[in-house]
């Protein structure tokens, strides 16, 4: 089976498709994607939509077995049904709908030994939106602000994620602020980020590890409560502080053999945070971080799979991280 930006890139979809993940700006554009393809605007006799865990499934079997009026497709895209999470009877039911009926399911989470997720990844085109790593975000967020006729360096581009995190709303919601503010001229520069763009996230994250170190729990759950405030999801926040582990450990294990530079562009981290990320890294063994990864995998592992919630995963990972055990 085909990605589904294959598909969207040949114009085919797929009969069957369940989108899901922890970067909602790609779960938002994938399920929009299959919307206006596979449905026109306005045309409620052949588009219908679900939401929540309470949705009828009788009502679905009869429109999904129901044949379109005057259009080659009917549409049913149901979202937040949680119906990958419970023991349900709904791959029976997908099994008898007419060639013309797509399905379209845009959940959180999922459980992937639940059985129709297990159909729907032998039948259908399972897309997980993870959130996106640096590397592919500065190249993308360059193309975003090319649409609007703004050119910026990688470097640059760089800093901007590096002060306002992972998350692409978050991202694109700094890179719309600095279209505005530049106005007519093309360059975006490092002052413009410094004049627009807040920082708070990453920022945060460091904070955050500096009071794991010394042991301060009170400022490590206010610091993470100001994080909730700024609507930045637990996972996000789980995300960010597993990757800035991940550079600890890589500057504990090689920063000793390289100029801050050099190091700085293997670990792909701005120059200006090298000093930080070594004084933060003295204060942890190598044994340490790879705890604290294994852990974090751990945690996410469980969100995956249903068995904890999204803001107990990252709490219960914190705890981890201040009692170092």
């Amino acid at each position: 089976m085909q990605t589904i930006d294959a598909q969207i890139k040949t114009g085919e979809l797929s009969r069957f498709h369940l989108i899901y993940g922890e970067e909602p700006y790609m779960v938002r554009y994938y399920k929009n994607k299959c919307k206006s393809m596979l449905s026109n605007e306005g045309d409620d006799m052949n588009a219908s939509f679900f939401e929540g865990n309470s949705i009828s499934l009788e009502e679905v079997n009869s429109l999904g077995n129901t044949l379109p009026f005057f259009a080659e497709k009917r549409l049913l895209l149901m979202e937040n049904t949680e119906l990958f999470k419970a023991s349900n009877d709904v791959v029976d039911m997908l099994e008898e709908f007419p060639d013309t009926t797509y399905v379209v399911f845009v959940e959180k989470q999922v459980d992937k030994r639940n059985r129709l997720y297990k159909w729907m990844q032998k039948n259908g085109c399972v897309t997980e939106c993870v959130l996106q790593q640096e590397k592919d975000l500065v190249p993308w967020a360059a193309r975003y602000l090319k649409g609007y006729g703004k050119n910026i360096s990688r470097s640059t581009m760089e800093y901007i994620v590096s002060k306002v995190g992972f998350q692409m709303d978050m991202l694109v919601n700094e890179l719309d602020k600095l279209i505005g503010y530049t106005g007519e001229r093309e360059e975006i520069t490092v002052a413009d980020v410094d004049e627009i763009c807040s920082g708070q996230v990453v920022g945060k994250i460091f904070d955050m590890i500096d009071a794991v170190i010394a042991g301060q729990t009170e400022k490590v759950f206010r610091l993470y409560g100001d994080l909730i405030e700024l609507k930045e999801p637990p996972l996000v926040i789980l995300h960010l502080l597993g990757r800035h582990i991940n550079i600890l450990l890589q500057v504990k294990e090689i920063g000793n053999s390289m100029a801050d530079r050099d190091l700085a562009k293997k670990v792909g981290i701005p120059y200006f945070t090298v000093g930080k990320y070594k004084s933060q890294a003295k204060h942890f063994s190598k044994k340490q971080l790879l705890h604290l990864l294994e852990e974090r995998a751990d945690y996410e592992e469980r969100f995956k799979t249903g068995r904890l919630g999204e803001r107990l995963v990252a709490e219960f990972f914190l705890v981890k991280a201040l009692t170092n055990e």
